[in-house]
């Protein structure tokens, strides 16, 4: 059986082709001072969930250790605009792909305004300097605007430990190239005093069956990740493309969430999470680990293929097959991973399965 991989990868070297082939609609980010402090991040836990392939949903918990006296400061949150296939104009006064911003500090919810600035000399002596639309001579709308978001409020941070929670959503990323992809600011964390987060949790949990990878940004080795569930990783070097500007680290996840871990964490780098569209399957030759472009996949020519289309979703959790035929297929697959204990019972399939297996019954 010929196999081979047909991928389609646009390198996007122009905004112009961005606005064509995807659209980038937020990035999280980290909260920062505007105010000059010497308010420390003493611990910080990140976690981010992608909810249907569309969503995904931030959960910070900071510690924040004031060593003097009660002080209030200036507490900004800069959300960069949307670029590429998007409207980018303001939603209510607000970014127009971000939703259900909450800040609580010390279990008060604080009251927030939103600013819009036109670069990063915005901060005008701890004061915000917000621009007004209705005089601003830049793009305001469509697929570029040259202005981005500033949320901010102020903060009452008492002598010693402060706890903020701060939650909101903001939609995935995507583009004829990526299934899906994300980015984080993690950098933005060193605008505090210590210039550094003493002890750091990042928790992501993109969902069941997913191969996705992350840059070598701010991490070097497999090692430092945790997976919590069924999964592996495969190192990536030596290549640089849209995809990947650093060496990078491919997850294969069967179900849980990865976890990386690290104290007195100086940040040398951004969160960027990817899974890249497999398109032009032929001859069964790769078979994708979720089932987002199963339309993708052509009519088996032998009963052969009609088999390993049937047992996708038993290969998934890691069956082990004593046909020779699928065995050797599914060996092949870079997300395989057998799992002895596992028996393959309809029951337990998802509704999407079980219609897979009538498909190709």
């Amino acid at each position: 059986m010929t196999r081979f991989l047909l991928q389609i990868v646009l390198i996007l070297t122009s905004v112009s082709a961005f606005a064509n082939d995807g659209a980038f609609f937020a990035k999280g980010n980290q909260l920062i001072p505007i105010n000059e402090t010497d308010i420390t991040v003493k611990k910080e836990i990140l976690t981010l969930k992608k909810v249907r392939n569309q969503v995904i949903e931030v959960t910070v918990y900071y510690e924040f250790f004031n060593p003097k006296e009660d002080k209030k400061i200036i507490v900004g949150f800069e959300a960069f605009s949307p670029e590429g296939d998007v409207d980018g104009a303001p939603k209510n006064g607000q970014h127009p792909y971000m939703r259900d911003f909450k800040v609580e500090l010390n279990n008060s919810v604080l009251k927030y305004n939103v600013s819009y600035v036109a670069d990063s000399l915005y901060n005008q002596n701890g004061n915000i300097k917000s621009l007004d639309l209705a005089k601003f001579n830049g793009n305001k709308s469509g697929n570029n605007v040259d202005f981005f978001y500033v949320y901010h409020f102020e903060a009452n941070f008492k002598k010693g430990l402060n706890i903020i929670k701060h939650t909101y959503n903001y939609d995935v990323s995507g583009s004829i190239d990526y299934n899906y992809e994300f980015e984080y600011v993690l950098t933005a964390a060193k605008r505090w005093a210590n210039k550094q987060i003493d002890d750091f949790t990042l928790i992501i949990d993109v969902g069941e069956f997913e191969t996705f990878s992350i840059n070598k940004t701010f991490f070097k080795n497999s090692n430092e990740w945790q997976i919590n569930g069924i999964g592996k990783t495969e190192d990536i070097k030596g290549i640089k493309n849209s995809f990947i500007e650093n060496d990078a680290l491919k997850f294969h996840l069967q179900k849980g969430n990865i976890v990386f871990r690290k104290k007195n964490f100086k940040i040398n780098g951004d969160l960027f999470l990817y899974a890249q569209n497999y398109l032009g399957i032929q001859d069964l030759g790769y078979i994708p680990f979720s089932y987002y472009q199963e339309e993708n996949i052509a009519e088996p020519k032998n009963d052969l293929e009609r088999k390993i289309l049937k047992n996708l979703p038993f290969a998934r959790r890691g069956y082990i097959f004593q046909n020779p035929e699928l065995s050797q297929f599914y060996k092949t697959m870079e997300w395989y991973i057998p799992n002895p204990a596992y028996k393959p019972e309809t029951e337990t399939l998802t509704e999407r399965e079980k219609k897979w297996l009538k498909r190709w019954k």
